[in-house]
């Protein structure tokens, strides 16, 4: 299930677009070390002052990239998430759409899940060797996730 494949990718046209595609395909394959990877991605993945949205019992919830990181270190605690596919990948200038599968597994009960996630991404394009960064982003999955 590690791979990055684009099943349905849009034509790229841009040095942005490009570089936003390659951030993204790159950062599946580091994702998928574990919460240690995930936290090495983020260094190179967020703005440090980026947020992000998540589904929250009430609605969507806006995090700081501090806070992100905070629920997620919660979250790998209880499961082990493997990226597979990008099924679909838009990006247009600097935004981007992107729908994936995360292979999840229940540390407690050892139960396994195919969950499908969609996510809309803005981008800022940094000099290198920076490049392009997420400056906001918002996901939505079919199964959420609960520690």
């Amino acid at each position: 299930m590690a791979t990055t494949d684009i099943k349905y990718p849009t034509p790229i046209e841009t040095k942005m677009e490009k570089a936003i595609q390659d951030r993204l395909s790159n950062g599946f394959k580091i994702w998928n070390g574990g919460y240690d990877g995930w936290l090495k991605w983020c260094e190179t993945l967020y703005e440090p002052d980026a947020y992000y949205n998540i589904p929250g019992p009430n609605g969507q919830v806006r995090l700081t990239l501090q806070q992100y990181k905070d629920a997620m270190g919660q979250l790998f605690q209880h499961f082990t998430m493997e990226l597979g596919a990008f099924e679909n990948m838009i990006i247009t200038d600097d935004w981007c759409a992107i729908r994936y599968t995360v292979k999840i597994k229940n540390l407690d009960t050892g139960k396994e899940i195919l969950q499908n996630t969609m996510e809309f991404v803005k981008f800022k394009e940094n000099p290198d060797p920076i490049g392009v960064r997420v400056v906001e982003g918002w996901a939505l999955s079919d199964i959420t996730l609960g520690a």
